[in-house]
């Protein structure tokens, strides 16, 4: 299985894809929720090496994060 997410720019487009999707019978479409994402073994197994790995100097406060991009 493979999942893909659009971004599509012109919003009036949006029914015309749907309708296509809608008959092809291999496309299951779902509302985007982090309910129906799917996150392989590998990439799970992945994020929690890195982060048991990770040291105080690797992490960024995210107040000055956040302000970094207010100036």
């Amino acid at each position: 299985m493979q999942q893909l997410l659009l971004n599509i720019s012109d919003t009036s487009q949006v029914s015309k894809l749907m309708s296509l999707l809608s008959t092809l019978n291999y496309v299951k479409v779902e509302p985007y929720c982090e309910e129906n994402l799917i996150v392989s073994e590998i990439e799970k197994n992945l994020m929690r090496e890195r982060v048991s790995k990770a040291k105080p100097e690797d992490f960024n406060n995210w107040d000055n994060f956040i302000d970094s991009f207010d100036k």
